[in-house]
This record gives C-alpha cells, sequence and structure tokens, in this order.
C-alpha cells in the first residue's frame, strides 16, 4: 500500500511539472501578464494557479513517468517548446501593433521621438508605445484574455503530451505568421503611407517649381500636425482591425 501511495504521489507530482512547463512557458511572454514590467514572481504565480485549474481535466492526458531520466528530461525541453511557440505566436500578433506605430511615426516625422515602451521595457517610437499599451488595454477589456487562456488549453488538443513533436508543422506556421505580422501591421498604417507619398510628390513638385523657397521647413509642421490629426481620427479603426485579426 505504501508503494502504490508513493507511485501515485510521484505521478501527480511529475504530471503538475509537466503541464506547468507547458503553461509557464506560455504565461511568461503572455500578453498583459508576461510584460516586462510585471514582475517574475507575479507570472509565476500566475502560471502555477492556471496549472491547478488545468491539473484535473489534463491529468489523463499525462503518461505513465518513464523510468529513465533522458526520457523525462525530453518530455519537459519539448513542452517548453510548445508553451515558446504558442507565446511567440502571440508575441508576433503583438508585434502587427510595433510595426504599424513604426510606419506611423516614419510617416508623421516622430520617428526620432523615442519613448520608453513599457511593454517592451525598451525605447520605441512614441505612435509604437502608444499602440502597444492600447492593445494591451483592448485585450482585457474586451475579454481577449480568456479566449488566450482557452487557446493556451487547447494546444493540449493539437499538441497531444504523448504526441510526437511536430517540428516541420511548427516551423511552417511559425513562417506564415511572421509574413502575417508584417503584412497587417503594413495594411493598418496603410492610410499614413498612402498620405505620406502624396506630401512628399507634392513637396517634391513644389520644390522643382520654386526651388528658391524653402518647402521643406513649412511643409514639415503640416506634416506633424496633419499626421496627429489623422492619427487621433483612425486610431480607433486601427486598433478594432488589429483585434479582429488577432
Amino acid at each position: 500500500m505504501i508503494i502504490d501511495l508513493e507511485q501515485q504521489l510521484a505521478g501527480h507530482v511529475f504530471a503538475f511539472m509537466l503541464i506547468f512547463t507547458r503553461i509557464g512557458a506560455g504565461v511568461m511572454m503572455f500578453p498583459g501578464i508576461g510584460e516586462a514590467f510585471v514582475p517574475v514572481r507575479t507570472r509565476a504565480f500566475f502560471a502555477l494557479v492556471v496549472t491547478f485549474l488545468m491539473l484535473p481535466i489534463l491529468l489523463p492526458q499525462v503518461p505513465v513517468m518513464p523510468t529513465q531520466i533522458s526520457d523525462m528530461t525530453w518530455l519537459l525541453i519539448r513542452e517548453a517548446l510548445i508553451g515558446i511557440f504558442f507565446t511567440s505566436i502571440l508575441r508576433l500578433i503583438m508585434g502587427m501593433i510595433e510595426v504599424a506605430g513604426t510606419i506611423v511615426a516614419m510617416q508623421t516625422g516622430l520617428s526620432n521621438a523615442m519613448i520608453l515602451n513599457p511593454a517592451l521595457a525598451s525605447q520605441s517610437a512614441l505612435t509604437s508605445a502608444l499602440l502597444s499599451m492600447a492593445g494591451i488595454v483592448l485585450i482585457f477589456v474586451s475579454g481577449l484574455d480568456h479566449f488566450l487562456l482557452r487557446a493556451l488549453m487547447e494546444t493540449y488538443i493539437i499538441f497531444p503530451i504523448s504526441a510526437p513533436f511536430p517540428l516541420g508543422d511548427i516551423v511552417e506556421f511559425f513562417i506564415r505568421v511572421v509574413s502575417k505580422s508584417f503584412s497587417v501591421g503594413v495594411q493598418m498604417a496603410s492610410p499614413f503611407i498612402v498620405v505620406g507619398l502624396l506630401l512628399y510628390l507634392t513637396m517634391g513638385t513644389m520644390q522643382k517649381m520654386m526651388p528658391q523657397v524653402q518647402l521643406f521647413l513649412v511643409l514639415i509642421p503640416i506634416q506633424i500636425w496633419g499626421g496627429f490629426f489623422l492619427f487621433s481620427t483612425i486610431i480607433s479603426v486601427m486598433l478594432l482591425f488589429w483585434l479582429q485579426t488577432y
């Protein structure tokens, strides 16, 4: 009886470690929870809570604890890679906002206006920081965070614990999302690209007609104020388009 209890306890501890490895790797870079300004202890505690909640549901999927250390290590590494893959996809989707914000800053003459971006814990363009924080707030306001937690749990349906590691499918899907993230970012900032192109064409034509006038000094304030007006007008449309893509 003692041996059975020891085996059951060891099996449950192994199952908890296996589930926590994937969930912990996913939560550490989760939008909102996994930001750089959130303490590591807070993220780890959140991962522990989610693991405890999912443990009774996922326990039947957990295989018998291997007797070899190498097999156990491979299972833990595999779960960590799947969790990192899941959260990397989320980060790439968040990167759509960064692409759009950078393009907006370049087209409005604000590319040198740098500010600390709390989401990245580094310097970024003013518009990128604003869109990043607005995107994180929008995720929680719209209830998308619940959908993301559900998606994390459904990775156990797509990638069961005992199934072979689908490296080829993961790489193919990752490349597709990278391409899609850049494409959506450009689409979000497309009004600024069009307006900037028209502005530079107009400035080039007028400069050719009146070479003695310093049009660059005249049009820069127009570019900045026009960019502010356009940005304040369509920022809600940009974020809703991004949220729909998310």
